[in-house]
């Protein structure tokens, strides 16, 4: 999504130059620390590609990977889909979390003029894996009314732009839990596949098994930085690990010293 910039000409040196823009970037962001934990509304009629339709409810029985878009965009709107695509291939390729056991996929447009034909057309641009194919849903709201109540709910700010004949709206990834709860927001500036997995493995955390005591313990090693939209390695944990080794080998240490102490005492007593 490009940002509208009106360029004029310089009075004093008669070059080019950018004014400030009149649209504010941040509308264009999802505030994740007001909406994390907000439940999408189960009883939402969408209607997939193939023209069927479910409830919001019904796709929620595991995590998902939420995408908002529209059909009819030849630019960001295929390129952000896109990125999804290839960020979920190499985060599954880390090892420890697998489509469509552990996540699924649901782009929904927010233009009340696609419908099911739109979203088979762009789902086929995409050329999606036969296994995405599969776990991966395009949809749109099947009463128009539900649009903005849906997105209002989440913080979702877009607006169509005549001059332009374009929306402008967020590119965001929204992570959902098996409840429909939003776990973790991402925009796409930065993402790397590590923190595509890890956002998964957050979304399911409460549903992991001990069998899965790896993603557990990867999922431990690394926070959220809000401020930079990437996962870090948790430092505060690795600080607190070590100091209680530290300390529970000092008391181990000084135990043994003691009783050390003592036993000399009484073989020379």
């Amino acid at each position: 999504m490009a940002m509208i910039v009106a360029v004029a000409p310089g009075v004093a040196s008669g070059a080019y130059k950018p004014t400030v823009s009149d649209i504010d970037p941040e509308l264009f962001r999802l505030d994740e620390s007001k909406y994390l934990g907000a439940k999408i509304d189960p009883d939402v009629i969408l209607v997939d590609e193939k023209g069927s339709e479910f409830a919001m409810g019904d796709f929620t029985d595991k995590s998902a990977v939420l995408v908002l878009s529209y059909y009819t965009c030849d630019g960001a709107c295929p390129a952000f889909n896109a990125e999804l695509e290839g960020l979920l291939e190499e985060a599954e390729a880390l090892g420890r979390v697998r489509i469509g056991d552990d996540v699924r996929i649901l782009t929904i447009s927010f233009d009340k003029n696609d419908n099911a034909m739109t979203a088979a057309h762009f789902k086929k641009n995409m050329g999606l894996s036969e296994r995405l194919e599969k776990n991966w849903t395009f949809a749109t709201f099947k009463n128009h009314e539900d649009i903005s109540k849906f997105t209002t709910k989440i913080g979702f700010n877009f607006f169509w732009s005549p001059q332009d004949r374009m929306f402008y709206h967020p590119n965001a990834f929204i992570f959902l839990s098996p409840e429909g709860r939003i776990v973790r927001v991402m925009h796409s500036s930065n993402i790397e596949p590590r923190d595509m997995e890890l956002a998964i493995i957050d979304t399911n955390f409460n549903r992991l098994q001990p069998s899965q005591i790896i993603a557990i313990a990867v999922g431990l090693c690394y926070s959220y930085n809000y401020k930079e939209g990437k996962y870090g390695l948790n430092y505060p944990l690795f600080i607190a690990v070590g100091s209680l080794f530290i300390g529970v080998g000092a008391f181990v240490y000084g135990a043994l010293k003691v009783k050390k102490r003592v036993k000399s005492k009484e073989m020379t007593a």
